[in-house]
């Protein structure tokens, strides 16, 4: 249920916005967002949850454009740089770290958090 909140909270604010700039309802064909990787379990658990979240609302049938945005490691005992994969760092961790493929050194994790570019694409 985290990406519950997380998306509630995001739907909540898209509703605002099209509210505010008077988008009528059906008017929203896409909804375009970059989400950092540790801020949610699975890709696929956050696009289902934001289309139940939409049913109902005037963003109702809006696509969902999301972009992941990585977390990162750079390992300072080997020198090793990289992309964490799905499931490589623990979202819940206020610090996350993750294991250095290249040596096995558990180093800090950088980046892969936040929302960002909310933006409502009109039809």
């Amino acid at each position: 249920m985290h990406e519950h909140a997380l998306v509630k909270n995001i739907v909540e604010s898209l509703l605002a916005t099209a509210t505010k700039k008077a988008v009528p309802a059906g008017a929203v064909k896409e909804v375009v967002m970059k989400v950092g990787m540790l801020e949610f379990h699975s890709e696929e658990a956050f696009r289902q949850t934001f289309e139940v979240l939409l049913r109902g609302t005037p963003l109702e049938g809006a696509k969902l454009n999301l972009t992941v945005i990585p977390a990162a490691i750079k390992c300072p005992a080997c020198g090793h740089e990289g992309l964490c994969g799905e499931g490589e760092a623990d979202p819940h961790s206020p610090i996350p770290a993750a294991e250095c493929p290249k040596c096995g050194v558990v180093v800090p994790v950088t980046g892969g958090r936040g929302v960002e570019g909310l933006e409502l694409v009109l039809k």
